[in-house]
């Protein structure tokens, strides 16, 4: 176990770097300033990555499943981010820029997010939920510490030469990473090890076909749409019910930070708690979340709206965790990676869902309140969700 030690402190690293594509709203001001860009424009390019990560995950997951060579997708990531970045920073339409860094950074970003976290949480067997917890952590994290480094690094030589700097930095990282998953993992089966609480492997075929997969995957929507709707206006939430610039920065930082504590913290719930207290323990801080952010706006109450804040981060981040830790619980070992690309689709969904609602709601009434409102919504839909995937899951489970 200790020879993998450095091994997870290298992957945590990669993981914190490729979390960067959280943080693409740093690039914005720059590039709208350069090229007289309107917002929807630099917007959509996040919306693309999004996108487009979800099917480099699904991609490396099928071919992780075929093939069980980490040092190949992850040449291949590496290979695609560092074109992206160094395309972007030559960019001069906004076209070349969507396909650049919407399309190449962020399907290179999720072949390599796959790969990480797939071969990751087998380094250390019976430990699958803290090590995705872990990981994860880092992922969400990494816009938040690597932001005010891009922004140093913005001001002192451009967005262009940044942007040149982080293509041959986290490529090389991955070329890096890839020699020692390859090294450290050369026989899956050896890492792999069924939990006490599972009962067989499912093929992505059968995954998709099981009753308690189609509640897992809407309730994994809930709490990611929520999430996202959220963190992509608590700033400006912030600043409607009388916070400053400055505050309304600290409350997103706030947000984010949380995000990352939630992975962890749910993820080693699963290891300690089982299954079902841990997703009861998901709901209950759902709710708790939306009826006090909703309750903070109502009032505007800025200290109210902090507390709102943290339990919005927590209870967004344990929608990653458990996408990995269910996974693995529900559908097996064998087919993890392949399965795991299949569920983290309902990021697609929920990209669309949650900030796109958010902002219609906004733009008809003018306020953040109805927006919260519906937020409720989401997590007491969320909690049926829950009690319904459970008892499916129940049937063939009998331990949870």
């Amino acid at each position: 176990m200790k020879s993998k030690i450095p091994v997870i402190i290298l992957c945590m690293v990669t993981l914190l770097c490729l979390g960067l594509i959280y943080g693409y709203s740093i690039f914005v001001k720059p590039l709208e300033a350069e090229f007289g860009w309107v917002r929807a424009e630099t917007s959509l390019t996040f919306t693309i990555s999004m996108i487009t990560m979800c099917l480099g995950i699904l991609s490396g997951g099928r071919f992780n499943n075929m093939k069980d060579k980490p040092f190949i997708t992850l040449i291949a990531g590496a290979a695609l981010i560092a074109a992206g970045f160094l395309m972007a920073s030559k960019t001069q339409t906004i076209l070349t820029f969507y396909i650049a860094y919407g399309v190449g950074v962020g399907f290179g970003v999720g072949l390599a997010y796959s790969q990480l976290i797939s071969v990751g949480i087998r380094l250390i067997p019976g430990k699958q939920g803290m090590l995705s917890g872990i990981l994860m952590m880092c992922f969400g994290l990494g816009a938040l510490v690597l932001g005010s480094i891009c922004n140093t690094l913005i001001a002192a030589i451009g967005w262009r030469q940044t942007f040149w700097f982080l293509g041959i930095i986290f490529g090389g990282l991955l070329v890096i990473m890839g020699l020692c998953l390859q090294l450290t993992c050369k026989n899956k089966e050896k890492t792999a090890q069924i939990m006490p609480d599972q009962v067989g492997d499912f093929t992505s075929t059968q995954m998709l076909a099981s009753a308690d997969f189609k509640f897992f995957y809407l309730w994994l929507i809930t709490l990611s749409a929520a999430g996202l709707a959220l963190m992509g206006h608590i700033a400006p939430c912030a600043m409607q019910i009388g916070a400053t610039s400055s505050s309304a920065a600290f409350f997103a930082g706030l947000t984010s930070a949380s995000n990352g504590i939630g992975r962890l913290l749910f993820g080693t719930a699963y290891d300690k708690f089982g299954v079902k207290r841990t997703v009861n323990y998901i709901s209950v801080l759902f709710v708790a979340a939306a009826v006090i952010a909703a309750i903070a706006v109502s009032l505007a109450s800025i200290p109210l709206l902090g507390i709102g804040c943290v339990l919005v981060g927590m209870s967004f981040g344990a929608s990653p965790t458990s996408s990995s830790a269910l996974a693995i619980r529900f559908y097996g070992p064998r087919f993890f990676s392949s399965n795991f690309g299949f569920i983290t689709t309902h990021l697609i969904l929920a990209a669309f869902l949650g900030p796109y609602l958010a902002g219609m709601l906004y733009t008809s009434s003018g306020t953040y309140v109805t927006t919260f409102y519906c937020v409720i919504g989401f997590s007491v839909a969320s909690v049926i969700l829950a009690r319904l995937m459970l008892g499916f899951a129940k049937r063939r489970m009998p331990v949870l």
